[in-house]
Order: structure tokens, then sequence, then C-alpha cells
């Protein structure tokens, strides 16, 4: 389990979850977090340095995956990825969701990086049985 992270600068402190962090988002020189639940929290810091901070709290958990410049996801949360209206949901299982517009592109790439990690995954499975 993931423990809370402290992003503390000269004019704050703010402590997030990153289990339940669904997607980060660039926006200019600060970044807006965004948990499962829809609650969104502002950083003033980049989305590099946050996405360095979570990859070293993450450690070999890490679910975080930079899909472009200006947004990270967390995997673990993926439910869809609509090439045709260019929409990400990411989901919880339960009641939390949150729908991400992004490029085709973006989208296009995720997808294909979601299936080579899933032939991989079996790949490895089917040389272990037997």
């Amino acid at each position: 389990m993931l423990r809370k992270i402290v992003f503390n600068t000269r004019d704050q402190l703010t402590t997030i979850d990153p289990s339940l962090v669904a997607a980060v988002q660039a926006d200019g020189n600060y970044s807006r977090v965004f948990y499962i639940n829809k609650r969104e929290i502002s950083l003033t810091t980049s989305i590099s340095k946050v996405e360095e901070i979570l990859k070293a709290n993450a450690g070999r958990q890490n679910r975080f995956i930079r899909l472009n410049r200006s947004i990270i996801v967390n995997h673990s949360f993926l439910h869809k990825i609509d090439l045709q209206r260019e929409l990400l949901i990411l989901t919880d299982g339960s009641k939390g969701e949150l729908r991400l517009n992004l490029s085709k592109k973006t989208l296009k790439s995720y997808k294909e990086a979601v299936i080579q990690s899933i032939k991989i995954k079996n790949s490895h499975e089917k040389n272990n049985i037997g």
C-alpha cells in the first residue's frame, strides 16, 4: 500500500494519497491532481516533478503512466479507451469514475501499449506453466 505523498513548496504543503489518484494534468507550471472520486487538488509543482515523486514513492508497484506532455494516468483505474469518441474512462469499479478527453493519437498509443503489455504477460504465464 502506498503512503501519502507530501508536496512542500515555499507557500504550500499539500498531501495526496496516490492510491486514489486517477490522473494528473499539467496546467502551466502547476499540476491538477484528480482523485477517482472526482476531487481535484491543485499543486504548485510541474507535472514532471509530480511524475518523478510518484515513481519514486511507488517503487516496483508503479501504476502511473505518462501518456503525453500534459497527462499522467493511474493505469490500475483503466476501464475504457474509446478512440472514436476520443475518451478515456477511469473507474474504481464502484462509484468513482473520471472521464478524460484526449487526442486520438494519445489514446491509440496507450491502447497499443496496453495490448502489448497483455501479450507479454500472457507469454510469461504460458512459459511458466508445465
